[in-house]
């Protein structure tokens, strides 16, 4: 019985988003930026218990990114489709969309509704690219970040935006050899 779970895991070809990042972490077309909560995240004193609480729920965010350069327009398209493939499987589970299919922005999870262990931003510019954000924690409550980001674009939660300047140093490089 246990050899029959086992082939059954070891057989599953169903493509998943880690998956998808180990496969890309070293092709000259992606981007990849891991930075734990600490470095992104500042002290927060003054965010009220349940704020205090959601933060410690992060761990760390995993970015992924396709910036669309003047000769690789066709492999953003495969790209594209393959990362749309992996977000039709019913386990990433849709909290909001904006946008459209060439430009827009979904977030998702994985988990539990009252505790979810992985948030996803996912989001498409037909010409500059796409980005995958996948936000790591242990029992994140959905309400409590979504109040987070509320305030964090509202200014009120400090966010360290320079543990990702090498996103955007990367960025710059590759828009100048276009």
């Amino acid at each position: 019985m246990c050899l029959l779970a086992f082939a059954a895991i070891a057989c599953n070809t169903e493509p998943s988003l880690q998956k998808y990042y180990v496969e890309k972490q070293n092709d000259a077309n992606f981007i990849v930026i891991d930075v734990p909560a600490s470095l992104f995240l500042g002290s927060n004193s003054t965010l009220s218990e349940e704020q205090q609480t959601a933060l410690k729920s992060i761990e760390k965010a995993n970015v992924l990114a396709f910036p669309i350069s003047g000769d690789n327009q066709e492999i953003f398209e495969k790209e594209k489709e393959n990362v749309d493939q992996i977000f039709t499987q019913k386990k990433y589970k849709l909290l909001f969309r904006m946008g459209s299919v060439a430009k827009g922005v979904r977030l998702m999870y994985l988990g539990e509704e009252d505790a979810i262990d992985e948030f996803i931003l996912y989001g498409v510019h037909n010409e500059k690219g796409f980005a995958v954000a996948r936000i790591l924690g242990d029992d994140m409550n959905p309400g409590a970040i979504m109040k987070l980001m509320k305030s964090a674009g509202e200014g009120d939660i400090d966010v360290n935006m320079s543990a990702f300047d090498q996103l955007d140093d990367i960025l710059e490089d590759k828009d100048s050899v276009q």
